[in-house]
């Protein structure tokens, strides 16, 4: 697909994501931009990452619940979300998950690709739940 044009602000959502440690969502995204930026707006960030989702500049990560969050590592890989406070990260597995057209029954569908997203509860969550009942 062919890159679009490289404006500052497409610049500046691209530098947001990249330096997340995190998957962040596009609120988030917005909030760590306006603070250095204050005249972006929301719709210029929302625009401006559903067209580096186009360009396969960065992954999209859709959860069930909760907006889609972004990822700058477009490499096969899996996520995990907390059930609790909806943080959503990579996961490591020891071994491929391995599923063939000849395993999934698609109903017609012709299957293009698929995601999978683990939950559970993170680290911070289960800290505070311990803390909680204590």
């Amino acid at each position: 697909m062919k890159e679009k044009r490289q404006t500052i602000q497409k610049g500046l959502i691209w530098e947001a994501v990249s330096e997340a440690d995190n998957h962040p969502n596009a609120e988030q995204i917005y909030d760590m931009i306006v603070s250095k930026h204050p005249s972006i707006s929301r719709a210029t960030v929302y625009r401006n990452l559903n067209m580096l989702v186009e360009e396969r500049r960065v992954k999209r990560v859709r959860v069930l619940g909760g907006p889609d969050h972004f990822d700058r590592t477009l490499g096969k890989h899996y996520h995990i979300q907390c059930t609790q406070c909806k943080q959503v990260s990579d996961v490591e597995l020891l071994d491929d998950v391995v599923l063939s057209r000849d395993t999934i029954v698609t109903h017609g569908y012709e299957l293009e690709s698929y995601e999978l997203v683990f939950n559970g509860i993170c680290p911070d969550c289960q800290k505070k739940y311990v803390a909680k009942k204590q």
